[in-house]
């Protein structure tokens, strides 16, 4: 029969490996959907530019507006591709879904959920101290985790917990 200190940092650990699971997910959504993230962080501009007919160089996008005597003509590029204003608002609407799914769910407090199951106030505060250096198994480095000031069994949870991680991506 487990110890409760045994209990606590089996907790722990699974914590940490659904933190580092759901981090490194999201990372790689972002890089996945980069190209949705940056249009979505120009689709304000590029729809006051559609609206008001000006010209607008923002980030993947191109609009061009050319002036006729009765009718003004409006074209537009994203990646260098021509694509019609209609087709474009409809790409950022995607792109700007996209991008809201991914803050929502790869949000910090998204991130940190699997570790509020421990109920441990120092794991869950030190996992979210240490996001960007944990983010380093991602890419397949060991973190350097400052785990002295830690109680043993916490510190002994989050090693197990990214000893499973790592052992799992293998």
């Amino acid at each position: 029969m487990p110890t409760p200190i045994e209990i606590a940092i089996e907790s722990i650990a699974e914590g940490y490996y659904g933190v580092l699971s759901r981090l490194c997910e999201c990372r790689r959504l972002r890089r996945e959907y980069s190209a949705d993230l940056e249009l979505a962080s120009v689709a304000d501009a590029v729809i006051k530019a559609l609206a008001d007919g000006t010209p607008l160089s923002a980030g993947p996008v191109k609009i061009e507006v050319k002036r006729g005597l009765l009718k003004k003509s409006i074209r537009a590029e994203l990646w260098g591709k021509e694509i019609s204003p209609d087709e474009l608002l409809t790409r950022i609407s995607q792109a700007r879904s996209r991008a809201a799914w991914l803050q929502a769910d790869c949000s910090d407090q998204a991130v940190l959920e699997p570790i509020y199951a421990s109920n441990d106030r120092d794991a869950i505060d030190f996992a979210a101290k240490n996001l960007e250096e944990m983010a380093r198994v991602c890419d397949g480095e060991e973190p350097s985790l400052a785990l002295s000031g830690l109680p043993e069994y916490i510190a002994e949870g989050i090693k197990r917990g990214i000893k499973k991680f790592i052992e799992k991506r293998t």
